[in-house]
């Protein structure tokens, strides 16, 4: 989506120079085809470095071929995720950041600290011609291993998404119903609320916040 593609521009202008309903708000506008949408996120955690990579082999963001890729202390894995247009998700509020886009390092992303060791990455994927879907990725610092990761939280309605702090973790917002009685094909007819991210057991659980 052109929305997505913006978010993308922002991140890399300075360096360039489970289960959820499939929406389709109306008339989206169909997205630039840029020559090349591979990114990586290096992140730091105290002393730890990883990176995580989303690459296409074609090149081309449209195709949806994009493969991600965890890596750090010499491992190297993919993260067992659907290929598709992946992106990154600006940190646009109060969790401190650990990753930025390579090439941009004054353009932090919504990766955030679960504890001394592990965190939590977020990425977007197009969900033309609906919504777009957020994800995230539970990853250990000192070794880039990859410990959970969820395909799909829900879908956001918003141009951007904002990623807050919690005191057991993070929430944002997300599509959670569908009104059936709005015969729209447009924002009104769906509505959305707080999802809580939080890691309990060495696993990502989410749960609608009341």
């Amino acid at each position: 989506m052109t929305r997505g593609w913006m978010v993308v521009a922002v991140l890399l202008g300075g360096a360039l120079g489970g289960g959820a309903l499939a929406l389709e708000p109306s008339s989206p506008a169909t997205p630039p085809e840029p020559s090349n949408c591979d990114f990586r996120l290096e992140c730091q955690l105290g002393s730890h470095t990883f990176s995580v990579s989303f690459d296409s082999p074609s090149g081309e963001c449209t195709e949806d071929d994009m493969r991600a890729f965890v890596e750090g202390q010499g491992r190297k894995a993919e993260l067992p995720l659907e290929q598709g247009w992946y992106r990154p998700i600006p940190n646009l509020a109060n969790g401190r950041s650990l990753c930025h886009v390579a090439g941009a390092a004054s353009s932090p992303v919504s990766a955030f600290a679960v504890d001394g060791q592990r965190v939590l990455v977020f990425f977007e994927r197009d969900g033309r011609p609906g919504y777009d879907f957020v994800g995230v990725a539970l990853i250990e610092a000192a070794t880039g291993k990859l410990l959970d990761v969820r395909q799909s939280l829900g879908q956001s309605k918003d141009g951007t998404v904002a990623i807050l702090t919690t005191p057991r973790g993070y929430k944002l917002r997300l599509v959670r119903e569908h009104l059936k009685e709005v015969p729209c094909d447009c924002p009104a007819a769906y509505t959305d609320d707080w999802m809580a991210v939080e890691v309990v057991n060495g696993r990502i659980r989410t749960r609608w916040m009341k």
